[in-house]
């Protein structure tokens, strides 16, 4: 035998079917009897670890129901004993639920913010989302997969999943993407995306195949490989009679040597193109041996003391492997061999001599196998062979590092911080008291939705956080609504409990309305966008949900007790505007001119723009971040012209600059290829580009038991230039070491890396880092790790790299049209019925085409403000937005909420009708008048909150916050200017049939 083979035996003289089996042998399907295999095993398992559990449990107090009842206490007890208490002192018996309804909600969204485990989005955790569509088709992109085909797909899945997270603790999200499958992994970065990938497109289908052999006595044999030899490269199956017989699969030439030599094993090979083959022969289905009949996988070692993969097959795959083995023994008269040849996902991995016969167990070896790829083979088999295949090639990638999404949450907490701070110091200064209930309430609002997304394990992600500093402003318009009804009941000289009362009773009708519609928007935003818009929806609908809970009842509740209490005599509050009385309508030719010149100079834009004004997510594309030297910064003008004389230049460039050091940068372009795009990026900026830094420190022996060898601490891009999370993980930092190893022919050294800060699995960048050499002195010590250190120097940083393909682009462009077109019917209709009459839901409807447009103008036009006049776009940070998926998330809740206003508007005016049969340009006037204090404030509240999140948000939102900025004021305009003109005209009345007073 030659000395590269490895024996194939069963190491065991017993039958190939047990006798307690031999009775079910022949009615056990190959699928039953691994299912039944893998659940003897999970049940004996499972056996073992309550046994050991009860043991454990015996000996110490089990302190669960201890720790249960004390929560059950706190959270519901005590809140209702407390509250029924504070009513009977305070004398208010009637508010003794509310008061302990109150304090159960607040500890209990204490309790589990506290305890709770933040789930974050692959945005902002790192992480990589993957597409892929099946390589199998059958069926048209809108039609609905036959019940087996739905049965397959669920089962692709669940293999899917136990292949990249088989403890089940990584959180990863595996599920349909119309007709492809979305795969999203968070806390995974850039270093693990091959190895990924590798485990979600192998088929994981094991065959065992006799090598064709050109010397062997058999005329049949012979006349295949003659047809076989005669096939072209692209050919790969040889059928005789209809029937595949043979099959070129490819090899590695480290294993069974280049295509024009020998090894001893008359293997038949050639190449086809750049990959070689080798001949297997495949037997008829009724014999043929296969993965799917596999009992039991592990890993072990071979004769040679390398790793090895030992299988077990079930009884009626040991009775096959038994016939398959037994008929191709060694010759009896001339000795001659044959060859098992044992395929993966047609490559050959080995070819063992078959020596003797054998029956129900075997092992996979061969001369090159290293541990990894054991470990990899194990796992694969262990988890089966997927029932449905996949592309090799994802239809759209995204890897987003975690040190990026690190610096994410960071500005995220900055621009919550700060946009709380300037609400906070607004309500104090312009409500006095009751601004300090309004304050109180908001942020009572943000604990119940912070805690309601870890109760129901929602991701926060980037949108998600846009959209706590959006519920921000938006949850005090409520108290602003309120607020503005108490001072009309104050200045009719009411007394102070029924200005309370009133002030609430009747702003109800608006702040539900208004918060409806809003999230009407948000549903229809949730239904039809990506997992990572989809975290803004979740956050706008639970901030809208907890703020009319904190601002009707908690405020009021808040309101009450203070009156009860004397705390509060009277309301004080500023005054913006005191009994305004403009004649609105009169002026709206005028302004209708103007939203006309301004929608047609945006349209204008739209068109010159093309494509170009939509990002990849609708055109699909790359986007890739990149990292200049300190002493190298540019600026984003710069990066841009430098950009523009590539080929990326004619690719739907997009330059964009993050942070304000001058040194990172990300660029989106419709070139599909994130490799070539990094190419380019190299190319264009040279040795400007930051490169990894590794610092050695001294090398020192180590001993741990007979384990002995050299060690040295290292530190990663520590120094100007570097933030503090750019640093390198586990798995990228062990293969440059690896490949340091191979680098200087070390032979016999067992290396690898760790950190006191690393947890098995992650992928988060660290700094500090082991490296520990086995089995090495001190020379070869010094050789390798000066090596690791050229290897690390030589890398560029990318943090950032994203792919999405056509295919998907387009589904999203179909989705997002269908979440604007449901959210505008949405509204008309329940305003239709809401104000029983459909010419509400039209003037509305109106106004928000006008704003919808004259944002996606502005958004056209940033580019010409760029090149005209670029000081300025920099000073106001105005960059060549792009229509992307966060674009779309702002027009929908432009949608919602410029709405607030309007139905203030119309509400107000519905009590000033009342019961008149006509509607006149004196009651639209009044209505507007009237309410144009709150109109004013609530845009006000708001504009400052995504004011602060537009300069201070960080880059991912920029363009939702820009948007929005736009749609505020512009949602505020058309309230007054498109809404209630087109209202006046739709009722039939004509703006001149009474005067204004």
């Amino acid at each position: 035998m030659p000395a590269d083979t490895t024996t194939t035996e069963d190491t065991s003289a017993a039958p190939a079917v047990p006798a307690e089996d031999a009775s079910t042998a022949e009615n056990e399907t190959p699928s039953q009897a691994t299912a039944d295999a893998k659940t003897r095993a999970v049940t004996s398992g499972t056996s073992d670890a309550e046994t050991a559990a009860g043991a454990a449990a015996s000996s110490d107090f089990d302190m669960r129901p201890v720790y249960y009842g004390l929560i059950i206490l706190g959270l519901f007890v005590l809140p209702i004993f407390v509250g029924n208490f504070l009513a009977s002192w305070l004398r208010m018996p009637d508010h003794g639920w509310k008061i302990s309804l109150v304090l159960g909600t607040l500890a209990a969204a204490l309790v589990i913010v506290s305890l709770g485990e933040f789930k974050f989005g692959p945005d902002l955790a790192g992480g990589i989302t993957l597409v892929y569509e099946l390589a199998d088709k059958p069926v048209g992109d809108d039609e609905e997969p036959d019940p087996g085909r739905r049965i397959e797909l669920q089962e692709l899945i669940d293999i899917l999943k136990r292949r990249i997270d088989p403890t089940g603790t990584r959180e990863v999200t595996i599920r349909e993407y119309g007709p492809a499958i979305e795969i999203i992994i968070p806390n995974t970065g850039d270093d693990a995306l091959e190895f990924v990938k590798r485990r979600i497109t192998e088929m994981g289908q094991l065959e065992f195949r006799i090598t064709a052999d050109p010397t062997q006595p058999n005329p049949q044999e012979r006349e295949i490989i003659r047809l076989a030899q005669e096939l072209s490269p692209a050919q790969k199956e040889v059928k005789v009679g209809g029937r595949v017989v043979a099959e070129w699969v490819a090899y590695a030439p480290d294993e069974f040597g280049p295509v024009d030599s020998d090894d001893g094993r008359n293997i038949v090979k050639r190449m086809a193109g750049d990959r070689p083959e080798a001949l297997v022969m495949i037997d008829p289905p009724a014999i043929s041996v296969t993965g799917d009949y596999l009992r039991s996988v592990s890993k072990g070692v071979d004769e040679r003391g390398g790793p090895a993969v030992n299988f077990t097959f079930n009884t009626q795959g040991a009775r096959r492997f038994q016939q398959l083995t037994s008929k191709n023994k060694p010759n009896a008269a001339t000795g001659a061999r044959r060859y098992l040849g044992i395929v993966l996902d047609k490559r050959l991995l080995s070819a063992p001599s078959i020596e003797t016969t054998i029956f129900s167990s075997g092992q996979i070896s061969g001369r090159n196998m290293s541990e990894d790829e054991v470990d990899y083979v194990v796992s694969i088999l262990q988890e089966g062979k997927l029932p449905l295949e996949l592309e090799k090639e994802p239809i759209s990638e995204e890897v987003i590092s975690p040190t990026l999404g690190a610096t994410t949450i960071e500005s995220g907490k900055q621009a919550i911080a700060i946009s709380g701070i300037a609400i906070f110091v607004f309500m104090l200064f312009y409500y006095r008291f009751a601004g300090v209930i309004a304050c109180l309430a908001l942020a009572f609002n943000l604990l119940l939705v912070v805690a309601l997304m870890v109760l129901i394990k929602a991701a926060f992600t980037l949108p998600g956080l846009a959209g706590l500093v959006l519920t921000m402003g938006m949850s005090v318009d409520a108290n602003i609504l309120i607020f503005e009804r108490m001072r009309e009941e104050l200045r009719g000289g009411a007394a102070l409990r029924m200005v309370i009362r009133n002030g609430f009773d009747r702003a109800m009708s608006a702040i539900v309305d208004s918060n409806i519609t809003t999230i009407i928007s948000g549903i229809a935003l949730y239904l039809f966008a990506t997992d990572q818009v989809k975290g803004f929806a979740v956050t706008l609908i639970l901030g809208i949900l907890t703020s009319m809970y904190t601002a009707i009842f908690c405020s009021r509740l808040m309101f009450d007790i203070s009156e009860r209490l004397g705390w509060i005599k009277k309301l004080s509050m500023l005054r913006v505007l005191s009994n305004p009385n403009f004649d609105f309508l009169s002026k709206r030719w005028s302004a209708i001119g103007l939203s006309l010149l301004v929608i047609g100079i945006g349209m204008a834009a739209v068109v010159s723009r093309g494509w170009s004004l939509l990002d990849i997510d609708f055109t699909g594309g790359s986007t890739v971040a990149f990292v200049l030297n300190p002493d190298d910064k540019m600026t984003i003008a710069q990066v841009r012209k430098a950009l523009e004389e590539t080929d990326l230049a004619t690719k739907n460039l997009l330059v964009v600059e993050r942070g304000q050091s001058g040194t990172r940068f990300s660029v989106d372009t419709s070139d599909q290829s994130v490799d070539n795009v990094k190419k380019i990026v190299t190319k264009t900026f040279g040795d400007k580009l930051q490169m990894y830094s590794v610092s050695i420190g001294k090398i020192t022996p180590f001993s741990e038991g007979t384990f002995t060898g050299y060690q040295a601490e290292i530190l990663v891009n520590e120094g100007p230039g570097f933030d503090q999370d750019d640093g390198v993980s586990h798995d990228a930092l062990q293969e440059l070491l690896t490949g340091a190893l191979e680098g200087q022919n070390v032979e016999g050294v067992i290396a690898n890396v760790s950190s006191p800060d690393y947890r098995d699995g992650s992928s988060t960048r660290l700094k500090n880092w082991t490296v520990r050499l086995g089995e090495a002195d001190e020379s070869t010590a010094q050789r390798v790790l000066a090596e690791l250190e050229r290897d690390v120097e030589q890398m560029a940083m990318f943090p950032l790299a994203n792919k999405i393909g056509g295919r998907v682009s387009s589904n999203m462009q179909v989705d997002a049209l269908k979440a604007l077109f449901l959210s505008l019917l949405g509204v008309v209709i329940y305003l239709w019925v809401r104000f029983q009459k459909l010419m509400y839901g039209l003037a509305a409807a109106a106004a928000l085409v006008h704003d919808v447009l004259v944002t996606i103008g502005m958004l056209a036009l940033s580019k010409y403000v760029v090149d005209a006049v670029p000081g300025l776009a920099s000073a106001l940070k105005i960059d060549s937005f792009q229509i992307g998926l966060t674009i779309v998330a702002a027009l929908l809740t432009i949608i919602g909420y410029s709405l607030n206003d309007t139905i203030v508007t119309f509400d107000r005016l519905r009590e000033i009708k009342g019961k008149s049969p006509k509607l006149t340009s004196t009651m639209v006037n009044a209505s507007v008048n009237q309410c144009l204090s709150r109109t004013l404030l609530t845009a006000l509240t708001v504009f400052i909150t995504v004011a602060i999140l537009y300069f201070w948000g960080g880059d991912g939102i920029h363009g939702f916050a820009f948007s929005f900025l736009v749609g505020t004021v512009v949602g505020t305009y058309s309230t007054v200017y498109i809404a209630a003109p087109v209202l006046l005209w739709l009722s039939g009345e004509s703006a001149e049939t009474t005067p204004a007073t």
